[in-house]
């Protein structure tokens, strides 16, 4: 039996640990909602294979939690007690950084066990797309993950596909049941040890490091409290420059971790930095390290400093690197300055020469007067991630010749994001010289 400890680290061990790389949205559609689905469904064949008592979790999945908890916590104490760890195989399982570090950090425990990993591989793969072992990592590899015993309908093309035709849907139940009845006799044929939480964020990844386009870098460029300007409520501010939260006054979580957790959500490795420390990286055009997106309080423009610093990271304007601009609709100095302040950003971030200003504002989520909720601020951000990505991808690739054009930028699909600002005509600037210089507004 699985049970190689009591006590209070042994209370609260859920059966199974489903481990899985969240899908960006399609639209208005969320496609983790069949993982969802399919986890209650296991949930529900475990439980009935089992005589669990009623107070046990039967598995643990990361969109189970209670909004306001601590992820990284929760899941490491779940791989911590767990019974058994299930990987639902998938191209973006491999790439992803945190389902490495929740694997390594499971086998972990198997490795500390009488006979080591070999005896005690509590690991049931789930296919979730069909896989060829060749795609497979090697840790993966080596796990037994194709069954006689299974549909070839599920070896061949994975559960994804049962869920999704409505004439498979007896298959589907059938290999839900089966996967469920394997989770239990693994629990009970192995012993895996159960341990006190490691963060498993500190932990290296199982599988093969993610390439440079994955790594996306996260910049503020925002105040901290202490330097907030007197006509700026301070409330929306932290001790450092990464803690600003402009949707939430008073304490709260900053803009940039919740950034960090949407990013992870489309398989990207996120790291945060302030604006003014990484603009240099940002604007290196010829070794771009990664894609980034730049978070900007519009109130900071208002520094003459910090201007020249975005103005220079404007005129540069690499196509990789993408603007989200927060503007709490419900914030009453944002509201009192809402055309004022999207002019501002309008003359610093569009450079004369520019066929669009470096940044990302979809039809629905936002506009030039900038993104107005919590709510379209998650949708924005994740598309202005993805976007630069792609952009970082195709950066090498080579141009048509002979066309004459510039290089397409970001937003060229987009259009004009505003008519020119009172004051100022299309095709002239009134802050800049005519040879680049930099004025103050």
């Amino acid at each position: 039996m699985n049970d190689a400890a009591s006590g209070p680290r042994a209370a609260a061990k859920p059966h199974f640990f489903l481990s899985y790389a969240h899908m960006p949205a399609v639209g208005s559609r969320n496609p983790n909602l069949r993982v969802a689905r399919f986890y209650q469904d296991l949930c529900e064949a475990v439980l009935q294979l089992t005589p669990l008592p009623t107070s046990d979790p039967v598995g643990f999945m990361d969109e189970t939690m209670h909004q306001g908890d601590n992820w990284a916590v929760k899941i490491s104490e779940a791989l911590a007690t767990c019974r058994v760890f299930v990987p639902l195989y998938h191209p973006r399982l491999f790439r992803s950084t945190p389902c490495g570090q929740e694997w390594y950090t499971f086998a972990q425990r198997s490795a500390g066990a009488p006979g080591g990993t070999a005896r005690n591989s509590a690991i049931v793969p789930v296919l979730w797309v069909g896989m060829h072992e060749d795609s497979l990592p090697p840790v993966a590899g080596a796990v037994q993950f194709k069954h006689s015993s299974f549909p070839q309908e599920y070896v061949e093309d994975g559960l994804y596909a049962l869920m999704a035709q409505r004439h498979h849907r007896e298959k589907y139940e059938e290999v839900v049941f089966r996967l469920g009845r394997r989770i239990v006799d693994v629990a009970q044929e192995t012993v895996v040890p159960v341990v006190d939480p490691v963060d498993f964020t500190s932990n290296p990844s199982a599988f093969p490091g993610p390439s440079a386009a994955d790594q996306l870098t996260i910049v503020v460029l925002s105040y901290r409290d202490s330097e907030v300007p007197s006509h700026r409520d301070p409330a929306y501010y932290g001790a450092g420059r990464t803690d600003w939260h402009p949707y939430e006054r008073g304490t709260a979580t900053a803009l940039a971790e919740q950034a960090a957790q949407l990013a992870r959500q489309c398989d990207l490795n996120p790291s945060i930095h302030e604006f003014d420390a990484a603009v240099g990286r940002l604007m290196e055009l010829e070794r771009p390290s990664g894609p980034g997106v730049v978070l900007v309080d519009r109130w900071v423009l208002q520094d003459p400093v910090r201007r020249a610093l975005v103005r220079d990271f404007a005129r540069r304007n690499p196509s990789w690197v993408t603007v989200v601009e927060p503007w709490n609709q419900d914030d009453p100095q944002c509201a009192a300055n809402k055309a004022a302040m999207a002019a501002l950003s309008e003359n610093v971030l569009r450079w004369r020469g520019n066929a669009a200003r470096p940044s990302f504002n979809s039809a629905e989520d936002g506009d030039a007067e900038g993104i107005p909720t919590a709510r379209a601020f998650g949708v924005a951000f994740q598309h202005a991630a993805v976007r630069a990505q792609r952009a970082f991808k195709a950066r090498g690739l080579p141009r048509p010749s002979g066309t004459g054009e510039p290089r397409p930028r970001l937003l060229g699909a987009f259009g004009s994001l505003t008519t020119p600002y009172p004051g100022r005509t299309a095709g002239t600037d009134n802050d800049e010289d005519h040879d680049g210089g930099n004025h103050d507004v």
